[in-house]
């Protein structure tokens, strides 16, 4: 009867029909997810009781997808007696349920914090932080929910990746709440919730990294767990295995191949960005040249000259940005006690001929502060000018433009805020590219080379610190440059 080609279709055909619905059931779970997040974080920000509470209560309808989805992979490992490939989507799709249903059950702790801040005030600052939070962790939720309809191994482990940017978000959120309540501007409990919030939406985030691997092991036996106990084995016997011994060393070369590509893409790209960004003004200076050849008055002389004495600064600008972008790649900083006081000064002493041309006032906040750190002066000092040059060239006239010390556990924030255009969300992500410019043509009106933030981020890693960004359109722009602060001993 078992050899019955007919009998053994069925069989299949009843197995597929089980995974495809354990399969629906857990996409409909992380779709039920991903909408709850929008809705709780809308009322959280509205302070809307009611529609927290709803979603308390709808907490039950991603219980009863759970149980159902359990009880299909329970009856079918009973029933179907299922080979290793399809016994991994049942024991994956196990991982993955518990991991959705705990998403579902954040959002709801969520909700529950949403009474219990009634009254609080959270400032613009915080409240963006939770916005941007909230995105980031209904994208790794879709992103999961993508990788798992399609069975997507290389999506499913970029999830990896783009959960280090709800990590660092979340950092920069704790430390903002900190901050808050040492200034007195939230109460002990509303610092409480709050945090609490911070780790909600973070483990959320951690819950899709777990969907991702989960995916991976479906496609190709990939765990985690089975990479850690080859490394384990590997420093054991103080050598790596000369054969393969599994799928997932196969999938490290794959990811180094596939690290070698991104390289040289990365490569072609710059090589080609450079090529754009020299090709216009040299294409500039050639016309005026030859115009200047045929030049008649002197006062077209004189313009033309001023225009090609422009664009040769322009180019100048670019060649000497890249220079230092290499030497920021390949050398360590010369690391010597840096007063952070002096460092802002000489920072806002280069920037304020910039900002006097433009009707700017630039206004130092938290100095003298007596604060040290340890790096490259002159490395640091680029760094904040970049920073405050650009809040220069994106702010209006008779504006100001602060720069703010904050010390905070172990390290020192460096802000500059302005109250310019701002940047769109959609262009945080990639404002720190090189080349990258949220308004080409008011960068290049105002003479950006398209590098300085790259310039900074480099500086910043260099010296074991990192560049933060917080933007609203219409509402200015605040970098921060967090630097550790130098040892005591």
């Amino acid at each position: 009867m078992s050899d019955d080609p007919t009998n053994t279709n069925i069989i299949r055909t009843e197995l597929n029909d089980r995974l495809d619905r354990i399969r629906a059931g857990l996409l409909a779970m992380n779709d039920m997810v991903s909408l709850r997040i929008d809705q709780v974080t809308a009322a959280l920000l509205e302070r809307d009781v009611v529609a927290a509470d709803a979603l308390i209560i709808g907490d039950d309808e991603i219980d009863l997808l759970s149980h159902q989805v359990e009880d299909l992979c329970i009856d079918t490992l009973i029933r179907e007696q299922p080979v290793a490939s399809d016994l991994r989507a049942i024991i994956a799709a196990i991982h993955m349920n518990s991991d959705i249903e705990r998403s579902g059950d954040l959002t709801t702790n969520i909700a529950k914090a949403v009474g219990r801040l009634q009254g609080s005030k959270p400032d613009d600052r915080i409240r963006d932080l939770i916005l941007r939070m909230a995105d980031q962790a209904k994208m790794l939720t879709d992103q999961a929910g993508i990788a798992y309809s399609d069975l997507d191994a290389e999506l499913a482990a970029s999830i990896d990746e783009l959960d280090d940017v709800l990590d660092d978000l979340h950092r920069t959120f704790i430390q903002t709440v900190i901050h808050s309540s040492r200034h007195g501007d939230l109460e002990a409990h509303e610092t409480l919730q709050l945090a609490m919030i911070g780790r909600f939406y973070e483990r959320i985030g951690d819950h899709a990294e777990n969907v991702g691997e989960r995916i991976r092991y479906i496609v190709s036996g990939w765990t985690p767990e089975k990479a850690g106990a080859e490394r384990a084995r590997a420093r054991a016997t103080g050598d790596l295995p000369d054969e393969p011994m599994n799928t997932a060393r196969g999938l490290a070369v794959i990811d180094s191949v596939a690290e070698g590509r991104r390289i040289d893409a990365t490569r072609r790209d710059f090589v080609a960005n450079v090529s754009h960004e020299l090709k216009t003004p040299i294409g500039a200076i050639s016309l005026l040249a030859e115009t200047l050849a045929d030049a008649g008055p002197d006062d077209d002389r004189d313009r033309l000259t001023r225009h090609l004495n422009r664009e040769v600064k322009r180019v100048e600008s670019i060649i000497d940005d890249l220079l230092e972008l290499t030497r920021l790649e390949e050398f360590d900083p010369d690391r010597q006690q840096v007063e952070i006081d002096e460092l802002v000064h000489a920072a806002v002493d280069v920037a304020r001929g910039l900002a006097d041309a433009r009707g700017i006032s630039l206004a130092i906040v938290g100095v003298p502060s007596g604060i040290g750190i340890m790096g490259e002066q002159k490395q640091l000092v680029r760094a904040l000018v970049n920073l405050i040059d650009n809040a220069i060239r994106y702010s209006e006239p008779e504006t100001t433009v602060n720069i703010e010390v904050d010390p905070i556990q172990g390290a020192v924030d460096v802000k500059v805020s302005d109250t310019g255009v701002g940047i769109a969300r959609a262009e945080l992500e990639r404002i720190f590219e090189r080349f990258y410019r949220v308004d080409p043509a008011r960068s290049r009106e105002t003479g950006g080379t398209g590098l300085g933030l790259s310039i900074v981020r480099h500086v910043a890693e260099n010296h074991d610190g990192k560049v933060l960004v917080e933007s609203k359109p219409g509402d200015g722009t605040t970098f921060t440059m967090q630097l550790p602060t130098a040892s005591e001993d």
